[in-house]
């Protein structure tokens, strides 16, 4: 939900700073105010307007624009985050109402697809020397500045996992589906019934879950190119079904807490239930560390998704990683805009406050490693550790289409985890779909 001022207010305000300007041009310079100051003469401002895409940081983000303005006066920076949930992008509302957006925050698939005309070339900016993340187009132009990397796997409690295996727990240990059993079968000798809380919301098991598969070859690409041209066998395939299995082993009635139901709304319940040590693990990502914390003191981290008994296979032995937030700057502002909104992605990237803004203001994991900072969330800290140690794979969720995936093939997922089709009638919904939607 968005409040922009009256528009009879906003004029009545904007005559009457014309008529003192005119009187007194020295009392332009004197307003703190940044509505008003996006109402000043151009010859005295540059005005940006930045969307967030990350409604959880609005707060933070409009604390960081007021830092950048404040070392560089000749910039007004207007910052417009999205409401949680709200499912349309705000650059598209703004857009609408007839406001040029300087600079938008996308998903990089948003960036690379639906967004793909908006992005100017951002190839010679000076932080690329400082990142491999940066969001490219179908033709290799780099195009987006990776402003958050997330993670995502098998998310465990610690103090239950520990009080089961009986001392310290390596999660990288847990690299194969064999070693996964054995697992949740010591943490059910220790007392806990359900070791797992599977959480099936459509998003969850589709666009996060059943993207896995694309990480079979090194460029997530490569698989998608074979999906979209139909040339996908599924069934046949051995770590599109080697995932399915793992996912029959996280929704069984043996170990599911909600098994006996397993499709449900289980989101808040499932993460009480890890926080607190009535269940031991469930599939997420670090944005679901805020939900866990049930226990003051709890601690948590993150195990790959078995694929296989094979300990050597790569999918066993990482996590999901990558950058799930882009910023392009829009080839329809001025040149001045565009100009000031480099200035503020440099900020972000070697400027101190901006640097504090990301990590420790935000607690997100900055892309690039100029940055001294570190996140304090032991999920964060889980998915940094794997960066520096090379235990992390591409997030999959980037390369495809998150809302038809959530919409169309969510369900289907779901029908699965019931029990209601079959896999082969789930390997037929995925073939139907890009038939029929051409990414």
């Amino acid at each position: 939900m968005f409040h922009f001022k009256s528009n009879t207010g906003f004029f009545k305000k904007t005559a009457i700073v014309g008529i003192v300007t005119a009187l007194s041009l020295s009392l332009a310079a004197c307003s703190g105010d940044s509505d008003q100051s996006a109402s000043e003469s151009k010859d005295s401002k540059i005005s940006i307007i930045v969307t967030n895409g990350k409604g959880e940081i609005d707060a933070q983000f409009k604390q960081a624009a007021k830092d950048f303005m404040a070392e560089n006066k000749d910039i007004n920076v207007q910052v417009e985050s999205v409401a949680v949930g709200d499912p349309m992008n705000v650059f598209d509302k703004l857009t609408a109402s007839g406001k040029t957006v300087t600079m938008a925050m996308f998903s990089p698939f948003d960036a690379t697809h639906k967004y793909k005309d908006v992005g100017m070339d951002l190839s010679g900016e000076k932080w690329n020397d400082e990142t491999n993340d940066a969001i490219k187009s179908e033709d290799g132009t780099i195009i987006g500045f990776p402003f958050a990397i997330e993670g995502m796997g098998l998310v465990y409690n610690k103090q239950v996992v520990e009080k089961a295996v009986g001392g310290e727990f390596d999660p990288y240990s847990i690299n194969t589906q064999d070693k996964f059993k054995e697992l949740l079968d010591k943490i059910k000798s220790s007392g806990v019934e359900y070791p797992v809380a599977y959480q099936t919301e459509a998003w969850s098991v589709s666009n996060h879950y059943s993207s896995l598969f694309l990480n079979q070859s090194e460029d997530p690409n490569t698989v998608l190119k074979e999906v979209t041209d139909g040339k996908f066998d599924y069934m046949k395939n051995d770590v599109w079904n080697g995932y399915y299995n793992t996912m029959d082993i996280l929704a069984s009635e043996e170990y599911n807490k909600f098994g006996k139901r397993p499709t449900g709304q289980y989101y808040d319940a499932a993460h009480v239930a890890v926080g607190n040590g009535d269940s031991a693990i469930l599939f997420n990502g670090n944005w679901a560390f805020d939900s866990l914390k049930a226990l003051e003191g709890s601690d948590f981290g993150f195990m790959p998704v078995p694929v296989d008994n094979d300990p050597e296979n790569p999918l066993n032995n990482k996590i999901i990683a990558g950058p799930t937030q882009a910023l392009v700057i829009n080839k329809k502002a001025t040149e001045e805009q565009q100009d000031a909104a480099k200035k503020f992605l440099d900020w972000l990237v070697y400027g101190e406050a901006g640097q504090d803004f990301i990590v420790n203001k935000s607690q997100i994991i900055s892309a690039f490693k100029n940055n001294p900072n570190k996140v304090t969330n032991p999920l964060g800290i889980a998915i940094s550790d794997a960066l520096v140690e090379n235990k992390t794979l591409p997030f999959s969720t980037n390369y495809i289409n998150t809302g038809d995936w959530t919409t169309i093939l969510g369900p289907e997922v779901q029908k699965y985890v019931a029990k209601q089709s079959s896999r082969a009638d789930l390997a037929k919904a995925f073939e139907n779909y890009y038939k029929s939607n051409k990414e």
